[in-house]
């Protein structure tokens, strides 16, 4: 019987409050409710994307039925950076380390405001680790109800293929010994066309720009579904560079070196 993984997210439900209830860090006020509340950069469904590209079932929690919710606290700084992270509630050793880990890498959220100044925000996300049964695809259900993300065609095997084929290591990034993960952020059309590409989060030394120029040669995908019907939805792609311990300074500019 074949079983994957279902996940789930659901933003945290903030009080529509007058006031906004405080606590001191350091001096540094940390806000539990403000007016404008922190978004993720594309809002629920790139969250949604990004947590089914990252988050994976700890196998030996997975094999021995443990599920359910681990509650993750985490502050969004004035920057957007994501500090701060531990688990308030966890389901299991595996489970709560690997939901900490997809919140710590994170691209920057576009942070909360109080009376139209940017200020430190906590946060609670609650996420799911559920097992299920032969279902057709792994499902997300998010705010915006997109009951099918988009999908590379082939599958993930397929897109860490082609970005290893054509992914090349510029040689700037190269000298500068440049390493680190490239959040590239695009739309998925009704059609399968890939547009509205962006950097969300870079590293610099040419390696943003590489990472724009690959996901710009993407054929088209298979498009997300939401009622039954074929509907833009905004994707992110983590896109990793890192060096060969071996060759520490002399790599060949057209090396092509991408990890998932």
């Amino acid at each position: 019987m074949k079983i994957k993984l279902l996940f789930t997210t659901l933003l945290l439900l903030t009080a529509s409050l007058n006031y906004a209830q405080v606590q001191h860090d350091n001096d540094t006020v940390i806000f539990i409710a403000v007016e404008e509340p922190p978004t993720f950069p594309g809002g629920d469904s790139a969250m949604v994307a990004y947590l089914k590209h990252n988050l994976h079932y700890p196998p030996a929690e997975k094999e021995k039925g443990i599920q359910g919710k681990v509650f993750v606290g985490f502050v969004i700084e004035k920057d957007g950076v994501v500090s701060n992270v531990e688990v308030k509630r966890g389901i299991g050793e595996e489970c709560d380390a690997e939901a900490v880990r997809v919140i710590k890498e994170m691209p920057n959220w576009d942070p909360g405001k109080q009376s139209g100044i940017v200020v430190r925000t906590a946060m609670v996300l609650p996420i799911s680790f559920k097992i299920v049964e032969q279902p057709k695809a792994p499902t997300v259900d998010s705010l915006k109800k997109v009951e099918k993300m988009p999908e590379f065609p082939g599958g993930e095997q397929a897109l860490m293929d082609f970005i290893g084929t054509n992914i090349k290591y510029p040689k700037n990034a190269i000298d500068r010994r440049i390493e680190g993960r490239v959040f590239v952020q695009f739309i998925v059309e009704p059609d399968g066309s890939v547009t509205n590409i962006k950097v969300a989060r870079g590293i610099g030394g040419g390696c943003d720009e590489e990472a724009v120029r690959v996901v710009k040669m993407m054929p088209k995908w298979i498009p997300g579904e939401a009622f039954g019907e074929k509907v833009r939805v905004s994707y992110y792609l983590p896109i990793n560079y890192k060096l060969p311990k071996e060759q520490p300074k002399q790599i060949r500019n057209n090396q092509r070196r991408n990890t998932f």
